[in-house]
């Protein structure tokens, strides 16, 4: 344990995307004392009526009718003003064929049946989903011009009046959800106890929009409450007006839960974590032989053009970010050296790629005796593994409570990314004596440069255990994406406002 070495910085979750492997079903550390399991809370009925997926599939599609109008409006609006000649001469019925075809290119990409297969449907929308359905969309408003009408619509017309709907429908969408809607809580059953069902009841409890109302098996874990066992499923489903069941591994029977569970096909959506996902993540791959399906494990996707292009990303996120709070920084360097006395930076070895060592830099949020204090709070460790947590630590300042809480004392960090030690987006870097004792999966943390956000970062900080770091070490490395980095990056700011798990 090491002065100021905060626990690895857990951000709230991204949203992380719902395809997302976020589980792990091994080396669960001390965290069973504290399953969620142990008290199932009362299930909360919901009305009866319109299923949640089909109210919500016809609430985005009235949002749609809008978006897309209105984006036909815009573009050819814009276009007559900048271009005049391309554009030609749009009337009511261009805009009306735009919104239409804009329409039929989401069925045919299949986006209205996404929200029924997806766990959280009001999270599967992204615009780069809108984006891959614009060239569908011009081919269709070109190709019905040239059948129907003489004075056919230009290519850059058709462009212009379906490129708006990127932005525009996903905000619709939102929109029209969020006033006129219910509520889009997706009430869970989850079939299962033990290990695995405690870190799905977990994940599925930091998520706003999932509510799990409880747990069928038919030979429970010791000490977990279920609702009933596997025969009162049908039951158990109209009772809780339940929206989908996530079968996690159960004591029962394959054959037994299989039988049960074709009964409800085609009346609750179904979804299964996998066996061995720890392997997999959100890049693995179905396929089919002959009706038995293979999951693919996917390689590491960090070769050299993929390492140059995240170095890109760094350097021109972290140079602009240093030269913008420069002044910010002086200000709390000032409040520092009011709040206690010490030095304004802390600095400590820390291991980051390759297993080679560095000095990071962070805001000072502790006593200036902290280490010689460590001997006091040891015993009051509140993580496991490896990890040294506590969520009232004696030793952190006034002004450091608060620099923790909002993840600020993280900011001189952006000189180690600069300097080329550290990452915008990685594995927290942890000091050395606690990667010395990591292992399984998360030693493929060293693979990449750590960083200063990442996924642990969103996906609920200090309230992760260790188990949580290992997987989703190795999940990040393994399925690496530039889009997914800048996905982590926007969401870090909510995960900071948030303070969930932040101490």
């Amino acid at each position: 344990m090491n002065p100021e070495a905060k626990p690895p910085h857990l951000l709230a979750q991204v949203d992380a995307p719902a395809h997302m492997p976020m589980l792990r079903s091994g080396d669960f550390g001390g965290n069973a004392a504290r399953s969620p399991l142990a008290v199932v809370p009362e299930a909360r009925p919901r009305p009866r009526g319109m299923p949640l997926e089909r109210r919500h599939r016809v609430l985005l599609r009235i949002a749609d009718a809008i978006a897309l109008s209105l984006a036909a409006i815009l573009g050819a609006a814009v276009l007559s003003v900048i271009e005049p000649t391309r554009a030609g001469d749009i009337a009511a019925r261009q805009v009306l064929i735009t919104a239409l075809a804009m329409g039929l290119a989401f069925h045919l990409h299949g986006l209205y049946r996404r929200p029924a297969s997806r766990l959280r449907p009001s999270g599967w929308w992204r615009p780069w989903v809108i984006a891959r359905c614009l060239p569908t969309a011009v081919l269709l408003v070109l190709g019905t011009g040239a059948l129907l009408f003489d004075d056919r619509m230009t290519l850059t017309a058709a462009v212009a009046m379906t490129v708006p709907a990127v932005v525009l429908t996903p905000f619709g969408r939102r929109l029209v959800v969020r006033m006129f809607g219910p509520p889009t809580v997706t009430r869970i059953l989850v079939v299962g106890t033990g290990q695995v069902a405690d870190r799905l009841h977990t994940r599925l409890s930091r998520c706003p929009d999932t509510y799990v109302v409880g747990h069928v098996d038919d030979d429970p874990a010791p000490g977990q409450r279920v609702l009933g066992g596997l025969a009162e499923l049908p039951e158990l489903c109209r009772e809780h007006t339940v929206d989908r069941i996530i079968v996690a591994f159960s004591r029962n029977s394959d054959h037994e839960t299989l039988e049960l569970l074709r009964r409800l096909e085609g009346q609750v959506p179904i979804s299964v974590v996998p066996r061995l996902f720890e392997l997999h993540s959100w890049r693995s791959e179905i396929e089919e032989l002959h009706g038995l399906p293979l999951l693919h494990v996917p390689s590491a996707s960090l070769g050299i053009g993929t390492r140059w292009a995240k170095r890109t990303l760094d350097l021109t996120l972290a140079v602009p970010a240093l030269l913008v709070g420069l002044p910010f920084g002086l200000a709390l360097a000032a409040a520092i050296k009011l709040d206690s006395p010490g030095p304004v930076f802390f600095r400590q070895e820390r291991v980051g790629r390759a297993g080679r060592t560095f000095r990071i830099v962070k805001f000072r949020t502790m006593t200036a005796d902290a280490w010689d204090r460590r001997g006091a709070v040891a015993e009051h460790n509140e993580g496991d593994g490896p990890l040294f947590k506590m969520q009232n630590d004696p030793r952190v300042t006034r002004v450091g409570r608060m620099l923790r809480r909002t993840s600020i004392d993280e900011l001189p960090q952006l000189l180690n990314v600069v300097r080329g030690e550290m990452s915008m987006v990685g594995p927290r870097p942890l000091p050395t004596e606690e990667s010395d004792r990591l292992d399984g999966a998360a030693l493929t943390r060293f693979d990449v440069a750590p960083g200063v956000t990442g996924l642990w970062q969103v996906s609920g900080r200090s309230d992760l255990s260790y188990a949580d770091l290992q997987h989703l070490d190795s999940v990040y490395v393994r399925s690496w994406s530039l889009m997914w980095d800048l996905r982590i990056i926007l969401a870090t700011p909510r995960s900071v406002l948030g303070r969930r798990g932040a101490y």
